[in-house]
């Protein structure tokens, strides 16, 4: 048996080579399907955890905001009694005629209310800026718990029972798609496993209507003669084509056989 990257000698025991490849091709796929589909159930699991510890971060969040709601409301009341009790003070320091010791014990009350007016406005300046803090972290959060709830929902859903199934299988898969390998010449299965590293594990491509179904180019005269007459003849020199535009080994369809 003559092998070579370009054309690889097609016929192998009592079936076609490239029918062979392409049963192999169709168990990868379906390996590499599987694969992903306990990714993303793993996947799924883990978005559900992050989406709760989301809504408790979220929860926890907005008890803070209420708390500095709260706090808001203290503070303005009391900034409020302080003016009121300020501007009394003044008052009465402007208009009744007082003893030089009343006017001093009146000046260091207005004193320390001033004071006490100052500390109420820097605290009522933090609360603000802390409550904004929050209200940012919020809405961060928010958002974020959205996006985890549109990339759950975009996964597909299955319960345990179904996961267990797939996981089971795989090893059974696996060992079928070393063992058709295993059997592949030695050449063939260089060139499959090449390209199936390159092409996410589909290194074939099916003929349709003269073309390549992967890279949607019609194919050359001289590929499609190829096809035809070797296939159709099916002897010990049928070779296994490469499209020319992307390299992918060509499996030709009945009607292109014709």
């Amino acid at each position: 048996m003559v092998c070579t990257y370009e054309y690889v000698i097609c016929r192998w025991g009592e079936s076609m080579l490239i029918d062979e490849l392409w049963e192999l091709q169709q168990l990868q796929l379906d390996y590499r399907q599987k694969e992903r589909l306990l990714h993303e159930l793993d996947l799924s699991s883990s978005l559900r955890k992050k989406i709760a510890e989301t809504q408790e971060q979220l929860a926890e969040l907005q008890s803070q905001l209420e708390t500095f709601k709260a706090e808001e409301v203290k503070i303005a009341q009391k900034l409020e009694d302080i003016t009121t009790k300020v501007h009394e003070a003044s008052a009465k320091l402007g208009k009744e005629e007082m003893s030089e010791d009343k006017v001093q014990k009146l000046e260091e009350k207005m004193k320390k209310l001033t004071q006490d007016k100052e500390k109420h406005e820097e605290a009522q300046s933090r609360n603000f800026h802390d409550r904004q803090n929050v209200d940012d972290q919020i809405r961060a959060t928010q958002l974020m718990a959205e996006k985890l709830r549109k990339e759950l929902d975009s996964i597909p859903q299955s319960d345990a029972a179904s996961k267990a199934a797939v996981k089971k299988s795989l090893p059974a898969l696996l060992k079928e798609i070393e063992t058709r390998k295993s059997k592949l010449p030695l050449d063939a299965k260089l060139i499959f496993e090449n390209l199936s590293d390159k092409f996410s594990g589909a290194p074939i491509a099916r003929v349709t209507s003269s073309t390549c179904d992967y890279c949607h180019v019609r194919l050359s005269e001289r590929t499609l003669f190829s096809l035809r007459n070797g296939e159709e003849k099916g002897s010990d020199a049928e070779n296994l084509i490469r499209c020319e535009i992307c390299g992918k080994i060509l499996y030709a369809g009945s009607s292109d056989r014709e």
